[in-house]
């Protein structure tokens, strides 16, 4: 009996494990259209400055690093 639930409980465990290996990934950069060392799509946002800020206003410089916070950053 003691054996039956081993074999039971290491089947289960196992059918978990290839659920968590065989989910589907969320689409990659690549797959959507933006990808590393592309263009960045056109935009404009607020500045923490009160203003906005458009990143057509950086073009034609080397790199841009952009920061997205959810509060004071």
């Amino acid at each position: 009996m003691r054996q039956r639930v081993r074999v039971i409980a290491a089947i289960v465990a196992s059918l978990f494990l290839l659920a968590a290996c065989t989910k589907q990934a969320s689409p990659s950069p690549t797959t959507s259209g933006i990808h590393v060392g592309g263009q960045a799509p056109a935009f404009t946002l607020p500045s923490a400055s009160g203003g906005s800020v458009s990143l057509a206003e950086f073009r034609g410089h080397q790199s841009v690093l952009l920061y997205f916070s959810m509060g004071p950053g």
